[in-house]
């Protein structure tokens, strides 16, 4: 992913959370869906798409499908957050699913996103949360989507020595 693009990703992300206000983990999607004036519904979402987001008349929704994991649900709406606040809506095909590397710039960058609004780096590092168990507790995140943060966060820690 070409680094202008994470830093617009993770910065977005850092300036939702300050502007919402957020100041406790884990970070309330929902909360935030309802802020943004985002319609959040939880339905059909097609075969191997965890969510998508669509506007409808002048209403702005995030479909998540249901049966998911907390974790994985959390996941699902911070990424659609981030399709529609990083403006990609109706400008690609999206799809929700596994995030790959192989995944195109538009998915990378809501993964981005979605990673930096539900684990931000700075809070991590103040709380101490290094492995990726206490990163999903700590933000009610899948084991999956923390064990990537755990990577990126042993990461700053060896900058930091």
């Amino acid at each position: 992913m070409d680094y202008k693009k994470y830093q617009a990703s993770r910065n977005l992300a850092w300036e939702v959370l300050l502007q919402e206000g957020v100041c406790e983990l884990p970070v309330s999607t929902s909360k935030l869906c309802r802020s943004l004036g985002i319609h959040l519904s939880y339905g059909e979402t097609g075969e191997g798409n965890d969510g998508y987001s669509a506007m409808i008349g002048d209403v702005m929704y995030i479909v998540i499908r249901k049966g998911m994991s907390p974790g994985r649900t959390r996941f699902t709406i911070a990424h659609e957050l981030g399709h529609i606040l990083l403006g990609h809506i109706d400008t690609y095909t999206l799809v929700n699913r596994e995030p790959s590397a192989s995944d195109n710039p538009i998915e990378q960058a809501a993964n981005v996103f979605a990673s930096r609004l539900l684990a931000p780096a700075c809070v991590l590092w103040g709380c101490g949360a290094r492995t990726a168990d206490e990163i999903a507790e700590l933000c009610n995140i899948s084991r999956q989507a923390a064990e990537i943060r755990a990577e990126r966060m042993a990461e700053l820690y060896r900058r930091d020595k």
